[in-house]
């Protein structure tokens, strides 16, 4: 198919924003962009689609108070501002009125032929519960990509829609649905190769789910923007002169990077802030690969390159099929600026990714990614619906390696993997079978770490009904090869089963009010059959027993048993000899209300923790029978409180803050701070009577300029 002119591409909050100015044809937008990248297809089937999808919606009302049309309306002019193809945009219409209406699949199969199942493939499981509802819904999302991979286009158009509409959600359903985001649907982005529409997605799940720290960031980039800008516009101009007196016709852009790539680094990575120039780049957009190439070469002629930071993914692309030259150079004031050298072609492919192929291209000439079958073939497989989150995250976030068989069949691997990954990757029977491997012809563990190129031998026993070690299960990296060998061992076998039993009653334990000693959970095993309770949490983790089962099985005894009242806090401690010593632990630093246990230590009496500090739940982890239940009686007596302030550094930061907290009515008895780049971790120690106390100092430190967080610490 002939190629049509490219016009200018919008940013991706363009993306489905324009608004028909006659409110009696609303779907204009959605047929004028379809019929630009489309010129010759029909689009009555659009418009059928959108008939159907008004009268089922019809009454409807998003949390916006807009009419629910809205939203499919919206979903569908992304979808046609990105290129999509006639099926997409209906399904993009009709995503939801299987869902939500009475209208069935097998109605829509009989209107749309192909678009309905790209319909089902979208519409979420609701029969189930809000937990397993979000998990398999994913799963299906990935098992339906494999079968269609525009399915997850669908599905990531309207994942965006629904994004811009948070704000008129509950803040903490926003920050649920930005936290899944964030974990899922940005990498599903990234690996589609959807750039523009990852970032918009990163974006607003930053500002959803941490809108403190997401402010500050805005407030400091915009404080440094007039220098910034000047400086850009002025290498800007100096590239487009240099690249012009080379024959290079080339258009420049400056780019600001992401607030949530800026926070990543200032705050995940603790870079140095006021180094604002690593934060914009220029974009140089060619006519050809060759030109690249040359463009590259003239600006290196001019700036020195940054060593270690020229990168051709031109060449070697990335898995998401991404293509550009990279390269950082030291402008001529000193500051270090990154330059991204791509063509037309290569620009519209990273903002769209895999969308982009269906705009030019018909269905027949697209090959779906390699990744998405991989990762199908190892969902399905999963038997427990809360292990696909965190697998899906885990896969998604690594990078990829490329090795290969003996006979050259490459195989795709996260970075990490191992031997057992490989021969589980090639089938499960080699993976079962593994008894050794050859790495590049030498002989290697089974628990080696593979890197891209390497050709892989698996060994296998001889016996056929050999089966993997559980020792494997330490080092894996893989869903699949977790997921199997786990299936593979003995029921009740299994090592992590008492591990994930373990921690699974934690969970429950952190969100009550008060822990239970060893000797209440000994009796609770008991009492439900279980011979000790590492029997009883091999049980919970292999789901054959609730925690809420555990809890009252424990509590049915527990009221007749004796507590020890501390002489110098408001506070008991059941179940420990008359005597000893009692005193509130210095990791944790608990006031009264905390959820509290105690822990009775060899030599030093007992000490009082928070049930959520992270040294009692590795000591109650590993000596479960030193664990004592607590509660408070009043708030008797001082208590030492710590406050962690991170902060952007500015002058006169550390005495704004001790007047904060001095104006909270708190005498402060010492202070120490750790500097990294331009954040500050300032430790503030002070006596307090109780929680509500310690909030009102909370607060106080939150209202000071360039606080970014404010939080109990945990050391």
């Amino acid at each position: 198919m002939k190629k049509l002119p490219i016009r200018p591409l919008p940013p991706s909050r363009a993306l489905g924003a324009e608004i028909s100015q006659d409110p009696f044809d609303l779907l204009s937008p959605v047929l004028r962009s379809f019929s630009f990248h489309h010129p010759r297809e029909d689009t009555a089937p659009i418009e059928r689609a959108w008939q159907v999808a008004k009268s089922l919606h019809e009454g409807q009302f998003r949390a916006s108070g807009e009419p629910y049309i809205s939203h499919p309306l919206g979903v569908a002019q992304i979808l046609a501002d990105l290129g999509s193809d006639r099926d997409m945009v209906v399904a993009g219409l009709l995503h939801d009125t299987v869902e939500d209406t009475g209208y069935s699949l097998e109605e829509c199969r009989r209107d749309f032929g192909e678009a309905a199942s790209l319909v089902e493939g979208v519409t979420k499981l609701s029969s189930i519960s809000r937990e397993l509802s979000s998990a398999e819904t994913i799963r299906k999302l990935i098992l339906s990509m494999q079968q269609d991979a525009r399915v997850g286009v669908v599905k990531i158009a309207d994942r965006l829609y629904n994004a811009r509409t948070w704000r008129f959600m509950p803040p903490q359903k926003a920050s649920r649905k930005a936290k899944e985001t964030l974990d899922i649907y940005v990498h599903l982005a990234d690996r589609l190769g959807m750039g523009a529409v990852k970032t918009e997605l990163e974006e607003l799940s930053f500002k959803y789910l941490d809108p403190k720290i997401y402010k500050a960031v805005v407030r400091m980039v915009a404080a440094r923007a007039g220098s910034r800008d000047a400086y850009l516009r002025n290498m800007m101009e100096e590239v487009r002169v240099a690249l012009k007196k080379g024959g290079i016709r080339a258009a420049i852009t400056g780019r600001l990077k992401s607030y949530f790539s800026i926070y990543r680094k200032i705050v995940v990575l603790k870079k140095d802030f006021d180094r604002i120039y690593d934060y914009v780049g220029i974009r140089v957009v060619v006519d050809s690969p060759q030109d690249c190439y040359s463009a590259m070469g003239i600006i290196h002629e001019r700036w020195r390159p940054v060593p270690n930071r020229i990168k051709d993914y031109i060449a070697s692309p990335k898995p998401n099929r991404y293509k550009a030259l990279h390269t950082t150079i030291v402008g001529d004031s000193g500051q270090e600026i990154e330059i991204q050298i791509r063509t037309e072609e290569m620009h519209r492919e990273d903002e769209y990714g895999i969308a982009a192929h269906w705009r030019y291209k018909e269905l027949g000439d697209f090959e779906s990614p390699e990744w998405i079958g991989r990762m199908a073939n190892w969902v399905k497989d999963l038997q427990d619906p809360s292990e696909i989150l965190p697998a899906l995250k885990s896969d998604l976030t690594s990078e990829e390696i490329l090795t290969f068989t003996p006979k050259g069949k490459p195989i795709y691997l996260p970075e990490g993997a191992c031997p057992v990954d490989f021969a589980y990757a090639v089938h499960t029977e080699i993976g079962n079978r593994a008894v050794g491997a050859k790495i590049n012809g030498e002989p290697s563990s089974l628990s080696a770490k593979l890197k891209t190129g390497d050709c892989v031998e698996i060994l296998t026993s001889p016996c056929p009904n050999s089966s993997p070690s559980p020792d494997w299960l330490s080092f894996v990296l893989t869903p699949k090869a977790k997921n199997k060998i786990k299936r593979s061992l003995p029921r009740g076998k299994n090592p992590e089963d008492a591990a994930m039993g373990k921690k699974i009653f934690l969970s429950s334990l952190l969100g009550g009010q008060k822990a239970l000693s060893y000797s209440s959970l000994l009796q609770a095993s008991r009492r439900l059959g279980f011979r000790n309770f590492n029997a009883l949490c091999t049980a919970l983790g292999e789901g054959k027993v609730q925690p809420a089962a555990v809890w009252k099985a424990a509590l049915r005894g527990g009221a007749s048993r004796e507590s020890q009242e501390s002489d110098k806090y408001s506070l008991s401690v059941a179940g420990v000899e008359k005597g000893e010593k009692i005193e509130l632990a210095k990791c944790c630093k608990p006031v009264p209300g905390d959820a509290i246990a105690g822990f009775v230590t060899n030599s030093r009496g007992v000490r009082i923790h928070s049930v959520r500090c992270p040294d009692f739940i590795k000591l109650s982890e590993k000596m479960p029978d030193k664990v004592a239940d607590a509660q408070w009686k009043g708030a008797k007596g001082e208590f030492e409180a710590e406050i962690e302030v991170l902060a952007l550094d500015r002058q006169a930061l550390l005495a704004d803050l001790s007047r904060a907290i001095s104006d909270a009515c708190v005498d402060l008895s010492s202070s120490r701070q750790k500097v990294a780049s331009n954040l500050v971790s300032a430790y503030f120690s002070f006596k307090i009577c109780d929680l509500a106390q310690l909030e009102r100092v909370t607060k106080s430190l939150e209202q000071v300029e360039g606080v970014i967080e404010v939080k109990r610490s945990k050391s």
